[in-house]
């Protein structure tokens, strides 16, 4: 009889299982990495981050998914030894009502911004987006239709919250946002991109309550180019730095989920660059 029963919840067990999609996905990067403020000025780095997700639907045709992941990296800021974390999950529901999440979200206002340049990111976007105001979210509701889109997302442990409503006409994409940190500060910010044949462009700005952190806004522009791939350029500014930043870099697929990718650039009056290989799969 025991056995039979054994039997029986393994069974039960793995058709349960068998319900679900479950995959595994992943990204990987190599490169340089060069910063004249450092004193270490040029370094080499790598980064690896494995994620497991699942899906599935209930009965009542609600959508389900749940993700969780670990990396491995190594940096300047861990001295070049390879360091281990683990990433926070995530675990959603969608239906008629959008998409609630719980976990590790994405915060509203984070979705005003613009792209940086190079394989890692050599900093410049950070310069336009200085002026936002959030922090970590771990719950937030997402919806869409006719182009109209609404995220709300929340930190239910300090009551931070940030809202964005966002619309979407062919390839004009308007997008504004406003965000409260509990302690008081605010945000408000909006961002429009488009893009005519290859030429894509897309800016921002933001407002900080804060006046030692002020206003932001970056511009980035990006176009195919024979032999580099997509060519990016990116401008930034906020009344935090001295001067305006700046940077210009090129993509290029390999073929195969590989893509050679390089930044250089100015942050505020810092140089600053990299160059790379990134692979996803």
């Amino acid at each position: 009889m025991k056995k039979i029963l054994l039997t029986t919840t393994a069974l039960v067990a793995t058709t349960g299982f068998a319900m679900a999609d479950v995959t595994l996905s992943g990204s990987a990067d190599m490169g340089f990495k060069h910063n004249d403020s450092s004193a270490t000025k040029t370094t080499v780095e790598s980064d690896v981050d494995i994620n497991a997700n699942a899906s599935g639907e209930t009965d009542g045709g609600i959508s389900w998914t749940a993700n969780a992941g670990f990396g491995n990296d190594t940096a300047s800021s861990n001295s070049g030894v390879s360091t281990g974390t683990a990433d926070n999950g995530k675990v959603t529901i969608s239906g008629d009502f959008g998409t609630i999440a719980v976990g590790a979200v994405a915060e509203a206002e984070s979705g005003v911004g613009i792209a940086d340049v190079g394989y890692d990111g050599i900093g410049i976007d950070n310069v336009a987006e200085s002026s936002r105001a959030f922090t970590t979210h771990d719950v937030s509701w997402n919806y869409a239709m006719d182009g109209i889109s609404l995220d709300i997302s929340t930190n239910s442990h300090t009551d931070a919250v940030s809202a964005a409503a966002g619309w979407t006409s062919g390839a004009l994409t308007i997008k504004v946002a406003h965000s409260d940190v509990d302690g008081g500060a605010s945000s408000t910010s909006g961002s429009v991109s488009t893009s005519v044949g290859g030429l894509s462009v897309s800016a921002m700005a933001a407002s900080h309550s804060a006046a030692a952190t002020g206003d932001s806004s970056g511009v980035a522009i990006s176009m195919p180019m024979d032999g580099l791939g997509t060519v990016t350029f990116v401008m930034a500014d906020n009344d935090s730095d001295t001067d305006a930043s700046y940077g210009i870099g090129f993509s290029k697929s390999l073929g195969g989920g590989a893509t050679l990718a390089g930044g250089y650039g100015s942050a505020d009056n810092v140089g600053v660059a990299d160059i790379g290989i990134s692979f996803s799969f």
